[in-house]
């Protein structure tokens, strides 16, 4: 017994060619969707990629501070209050600096040398792991004053990097005897390790007034509490501990502090308002074309569905077979513009060093936008189709 082929699936290929540029239509949507969607997830990730790697139970972080790259800090004094807490088991301070890390390459010839740039430098002390990583790191060796680790994807405008390269940091030397990853995002180019001694005597004390100490505020304080602590009792009881300074300091947990700069990114920056426009867009112009789609292939076959509706078929059974050619729309123009997107997305990937990764959510969401988009067009193609008359066609 022969199966029967859905009318829908006839009518869209019965010209191959014409099939094939409603395919390409619908997928250009889809790219260009996926693309400002990638752009989008690539901002927010590589933000939080720092957070991701931090190896601790609890942060310390100065209210003002809505994003790592802002420079408001707390006084460490903050930090010994912290240790005096029930539940707590290590508090340690990490340095964060932007603005005066400026790394320079090193040449023999000073009219070689190129200009220098800044990077985002972190202190911590390297005994403690506050960072993990999925490969080794070589923490022992920044022990040593003016040494450092630096970032594998860190840009090339700093010129070459190695192990064992001596370079410039802010004036000072600096050699770098190991490698870590974090990535770059889109406020840092690069980052560095060092020992928070060789970052307080190279990046603090210079520009610290007489009398008073390189180190005396932090940028950020990581708590470890005590196995089988409850972790948000331990938060409370930091809350109020600290609640009787000035205000200068908060308590997170790692997912509320990586939360706080996803939404310092999405809604506080125009980054986020473009690249949410852009999916808008793209969802738009995927509309509008698959509405020419559908619309003119129902024109185009008015005498069928005419003949169709005079032989007895509702208007509920001719909207069935322009809905299941949007379907069958989405789901092909989808799979065309998924390949595309995918190999756009590692193209970029590895010409930007930007996090754009194609994960199953994302993926499911955006086969649903497309099936959505494809869905809105046929409903407003079928309004057309009831209005027909089968005594006006003929």
């Amino acid at each position: 017994m022969t199966a029967k082929i859905p009318l829908a699936w006839c009518n869209l290929t019965h010209d191959p060619v014409r099939f094939g540029l409603f395919v390409l239509g619908i997928a250009f949507a889809v790219i260009l969707m996926f693309v400002q969607f990638g752009f989008r997830n690539a901002l927010l990730d590589s933000n939080t990629q720092f957070h991701d790697h931090l190896n601790a139970d609890l942060v310390l972080v100065s209210p003002s501070r809505q994003a790592l790259s802002f420079p408001e800090r707390f006084p460490r004094i903050r930090l010994d209050q912290a240790r005096s807490v029930t539940g707590v088991k290590e508090v340690h301070p990490m340095y964060v600096e932007g603005a005066l890390s400026r790394l320079r390459h090193t040449n023999p010839n000073p009219k070689e040398r190129g200009p220098s740039r800044s990077i985002r430098v972190l202190g911590m002390n390297p005994e403690a792991n506050l960072l993990t990583f999925n490969t080794p790191v070589a923490w022992k060796s920044i022990e040593t004053p003016g040494a450092a680790l630096y970032d594998t994807t860190t840009k090339s405008d700093f010129g070459p990097l190695g192990i064992g390269t001596t370079t410039e940091l802010a004036g000072h030397r600096l050699e770098l005897t190991g490698t870590f990853t974090i990535g770059t995002d889109f406020t840092t180019d690069g980052t560095l390790l060092v020992s928070e001694q060789t970052f307080l005597d190279q990046l603090r004390k210079p520009y610290t007034m007489p009398g008073n100490s390189a180190g005396a505020m932090v940028d950020l304080g990581l708590i470890r509490t005590e196995p089988g602590a409850n972790l948000q009792q331990v938060q409370a009881a930091l809350q109020r501990e600290l609640a009787g300074g000035e205000g200068d300091t908060a308590v997170m947990t790692i997912a509320e502090f990586k939360e706080r700069e996803r939404t310092f990114w999405l809604n506080n920056t125009p980054i986020g308002f473009v690249f949410d426009f852009g999916m808008f867009m793209g969802f738009a112009v995927g509309l509008v074309i698959c509405y020419q789609i559908l619309s003119g292939d129902v024109t185009d076959h008015l005498p069928e569905y005419a003949t169709l509706k005079a032989v007895g078929y509702s208007n509920r059974n001719l909207a069935g077979v322009v809905l299941q050619e949007a379907l069958i729309l989405a789901v092909v123009g989808f799979a065309l513009g998924l390949v595309v997107s995918w190999a756009s997305y590692e193209f970029l990937t590895n010409l930007t060093g930007m996090p754009i990764r194609m994960t199953p959510d994302r993926l499911v969401g955006m086969f649903i936008a497309t099936v959505v988009m494809c869905g809105i067009s046929a409903f407003i193609a079928v309004l057309g189709l009831f209005r027909v008359d089968p005594a006006d066609v003929f």
